[in-house]
Order: C-alpha cells, then sequence, then structure tokens
C-alpha cells in the first residue's frame, strides 16, 4: 500500500520547470541562454580568497549559525551605507542561497488565511513557498506598455485586504529585466504601512543596473528598515552560483524570526565559502580606481553581451524589450516565422505560443531559452504568452556561440 502524502505535495503541482527545460537542453547539448547562471571561471580575486581560506583551518570546522562573524561583519560595512543606517550584528542573517531567505521568511511570517502579492510574471519559489506555507497567492501583472514594464497602481492597490500579510518586490526584476522606480518603490511602501505588511525585497541582482537606471533599495525608504527583509545572493553576485550563500538583512525584530526558522533547518552555510566571500566582498569595498572592481568588471562583459544579443535578435525579426538591469532580456517570437512552425506537430500542440517556440529553437537550432508564460503565477488574461526569456549572464564566448546560431534561423 502506498504511504499517503500531505495534502500540500499535490497542491505544488508538476516537477520544477528547472527540471523539464534543463534537461531538454542537456538532452540537445545546446547553447544554454535558459538557465540564470554565469558560466565563465571563476574570478582570480576570488580564487585567491578562496585559497587563503582554505589554508585558515578555522573553515573546517562549524560556524555560527547565523553566519560567519567574518562575513557578517562584510555584509554590515558593504550594505550600512545602502540602507542609510548602520545595520546591527543582530540584524544580518546568513542563507544557503537566496532561495533558503524566501523559504525562512515564508515559514516565519505567513499562514493559512494571510494572503501574499507578488508582481507577476515572476520567479516561480515565491509561488511555491506560498503553498507550503498555506497562505493565499495573489500575482498582480506587471503592465508591459509603451516598451517598458510598469506597475499598474488601481491594480496593485485592488489587491490589498485586511488579510495582505506580505509583498514581495524583486529589483532587478526576473524575469522581466525591470527596475523599480523610486516613485513605484514609494507607493509600494505607502501600501504596506496603510496595511501594516510585511516586505519581502529580493534584490540578488542589484549590483547589475544599466546606465539611465538607479537600484533603489525599498529598505532606505523612510519607515521600512522595521518591515523589510532584504534578500541577496553572493551566487548572482560574484558568478557562483553552485556555492549556494545569500543572506538577509532587516530589523532585529524581522532577523530574529528567521533565525527561528534557521534552527529548525539546515544548520549553516558553508564556513570557508563564507570566509573567501568575505574578504571577497572586502575587496569590492576598499576597491580604488584604477582597480577594477569584479562588479565592473562582470557588468562591462553582461553590457557586451546584451549589445550583441539585441542586435542579433533584432536582425531576425524578434525584437527586445529593453531591459534595465539583471540578467535578462525578453524577446518578442510573434514577428519571426520559423520553418518549424508548418510541422505536424507544431501544428497540433496545445501548449502556448511561446512554450511551442522554445522547444522548437532548443530541438532545431540547440539554443536553450524559456518561454515568458512560465513565469507566471497565474492563467489570467494578463499572461502574454508569445515572449521569451533569455539570459546574457553567460561567457563572451557562450553569447557570441549563441549569436551565430540566431544568426543561422530559418
Amino acid at each position: 500500500m502506498e504511504i499517503g502524502h500531505a495534502d500540500k505535495i499535490s497542491e505544488l503541482g508538476a516537477p520544477s520547470m528547472w527540471i523539464e527545460w534543463g534537461d531538454l537542453a542537456r538532452k540537445n547539448n545546446s547553447c544554454n541562454l535558459g538557465s540564470g547562471f554565469p558560466n565563465f571561471p571563476l574570478h582570480p580575486d576570488l580564487r585567491e580568497e578562496l585559497v587563503s581560506a582554505a589554508e585558515n583551518p578555522v573553515t573546517c570546522w562549524y560556524t555560527r549559525a547565523q553566519g560567519h562573524p567574518k562575513l557578517i561583519e562584510e555584509i554590515i560595512a558593504t550594505y550600512s551605507p545602502l540602507v542609510g543606517r548602520e545595520i546591527q550584528p543582530t540584524e544580518a542573517i546568513v542563507t544557503i542561497g537566496a532561495y533558503q531567505g524566501i523559504f525562512w521568511s515564508f515559514e516565519a511570517f505567513v499562514q493559512a488565511g494571510d494572503e501574499v502579492i507578488v508582481f507577476d510574471p515572476m520567479f516561480d519559489a515565491y509561488r511555491l513557498d506560498c503553498v507550503l506555507s498555506g497562505a493565499k497567492f495573489v500575482p498582480v501583472a506587471l503592465k508591459l506598455e509603451s516598451g517598458s514594464w510598469v506597475l499598474d497602481e488601481e491594480l496593485f492597490e485592488n489587491s490589498f485586504n485586511c488579510n495582505t500579510k506580505m509583498i514581495v518586490v524583486n529589483t532587478p526584476h526576473n524575469p522581466t529585466g525591470k527596475v523599480f522606480t523610486r516613485k513605484e518603490l514609494e507607493f509600494i511602501s505607502k501600501l504596506s504601512k496603510e496595511y501594516n505588511c510585511l516586505i519581502l525585497a529580493d534584490e540578488v541582482y542589484d549590483r547589475y543596473v544599466f546606465d539611465g537606471h538607479e537600484h533603489l533599495s525599498i529598505a532606505s525608504l523612510p519607515g521600512m528598515w522595521e518591515r523589510t527583509i532584504t534578500l541577496c545572493s553572493a551566487g548572482k553576485m560574484f558568478g557562483v552560483t553552485g556555492w549556494r550563500v545569500g543572506w538577509a538583512f532587516g530589523g532585529a525584530n524581522l532577523i530574529e524570526k528567521l533565525f527561528r526558522i534557521c534552527k529548525c533547518d539546515t544548520f549553516g552555510a558553508s564556513t570557508i565559502l563564507q570566509e573567501a566571500l568575505a574578504g571577497m566582498l572586502q575587496r569590492q569595498r576598499l576597491c580604488i580606481p584604477p582597480k577594477e572592481s569584479y562588479f565592473q568588471w562582470a557588468n562591462n562583459i553582461f553590457v557586451e553581451n546584451y549589445t550583441k544579443l539585441q542586435k542579433a535578435f533584432t536582425n531576425a525579426n524578434m525584437p527586445v524589450i529593453p531591459a534595465e538591469g539583471g540578467f535578462f532580456m525578453i524577446v518578442d517570437c510573434t514577428k519571426r516565422r520559423f520553418k518549424f512552425q508548418d510541422s505536424p506537430e507544431f501544428q497540433s500542440s496545445v501548449e502556448t505560443f511561446d512554450i511551442k517556440i522554445a522547444k522548437g529553437i532548443v530541438n532545431k537550432y540547440k539554443l536553450s531559452v524559456l518561454p515568458l508564460s512560465l513565469f507566471y503565477g497565474s492563467d489570467s488574461k494578463s499572461k502574454l504568452t508569445s515572449y521569451l526569456r533569455v539570459c546574457f549572464a553567460k561567457s563572451p564566448e557562450s553569447v557570441d556561440k549563441a549569436v551565430e546560431i540566431i544568426e543561422s534561423f530559418e
């Protein structure tokens, strides 16, 4: 007899889209611009810090569950100027990737009867963790207006009620590349105070913002520190997503609740990696021109990659919605006619248009991209089904290969 499972397991649905599309990319040995991870080698500065950490015997031992002291010190020194206050040691905690910080936040602060507002399209972990917590998931679609993604203030405000407990704000935004403006963040802040909501600020791409745009941490706005948990990712920051180290900071009253969940979960992130990352953060903080910081180095690569891909897609009659920051660009696939669209398989498929196009591209051309519709938390009429998400945070070699493939489209 089969052993029964908890009801919430059924509510989580099928295995993650990352498994299906990752398998499809590997099966085709594709050039992978679908997954959002930089694939270039470890930066020399970070390699030096890792070697130095390995030579310190302390890094072979457990460190504090709340975070390696040296890394907590660097988190405080790095982010205090950005939030306009001196962060205290009790106001920061290290996580096993920002993903764990999302999970802890949902477990600590929301439950059955609560509602969580998230901007659609979105990173799928928000919806899944909301299901696990028992709370109601409330997606609010961003509007695509004159080539930009904007907050629909009326739709957003109408999503609130007395049960609203949390708002997830991801900026720079995955998957759209939107950077929320000061005006938008001030409007979100205003409503969070009116309805006494927690802000979960996912800012893992905060170091990667294009010219003409500015990242503003919502925790820095008046009255927001005590109601905001900010999440960051060393993996996204330094191109080491496999290291699985992130951190969260916010009011001590909030971080203490995360630590209670931490005690019931994995004891702590890797000591040696925390030691190395502390040294790397310090290098960036103390970097003086003309020496180039890691962030300048990576940004230069990403901007060049973006420019190459934008040109290639545009020439292929696949316009790009301008990205403002982060790792991703959104490509319109409605104007391009592929030969594979005439196949019986394509014609008979009931999948959304973007899914069929993405599958056709990876199967025919060995280029992996992701359908935007997979990032929507609901099947509402607001779901866009004719766009693709493309990651430009890759090695120049990967992007050059992708450009060759795009130029070969038929």
